[in-house]
């Protein structure tokens, strides 16, 4: 399934750049799971992120083990207006924005994967 995403991700990525208008200032994709193990994929890569960025390895293990969302937000350059927002739990989600100025906003309700990817000049 990520192979599928990753391909049409590419391909919207391919297509949008030849008809950026010249306004536009950031680019974005997102990927997100379309079932349990997928979910549980993307937890696993945040949780070792997090792990690997000086988190507390027993809180975040923790927080993932019992059912509990697992989020990251990660800003390099200027300017960034980055948040996420989660409810009903067991959510794994990913804001990663990059370059100037970009926007990126992610809202999960309970059970969700999602990462997002934003380049912003």
């Amino acid at each position: 399934m990520f192979k599928k995403t990753f391909t049409a991700a590419a391909l919207v990525l391919a297509t949008a750049s030849t008809a950026l208008p010249v306004a536009a200032q950031q680019i974005s994709f997102g990927v997100s799971a379309g079932n349990q193990q997928e979910r549980d994929a993307i937890a696993g890569a945040l949780v070792l992120y997090q792990i690997a960025n000086g988190g507390d390895p027993v809180e975040v293990l923790t927080q993932a083990s019992q059912g509990g969302s697992v989020g990251v937000i990660h800003q390099e350059g200027n300017g960034h207006n980055g948040s996420l927002a989660q409810g009903g739990g067991g959510n794994a989600g990913g804001v990663f924005q990059f370059g100037e100025n970009t926007d990126a906003h992610l809202a999960q309700g309970g059970g969700e994967g999602d990462l997002v990817f934003v380049f912003g000049w």
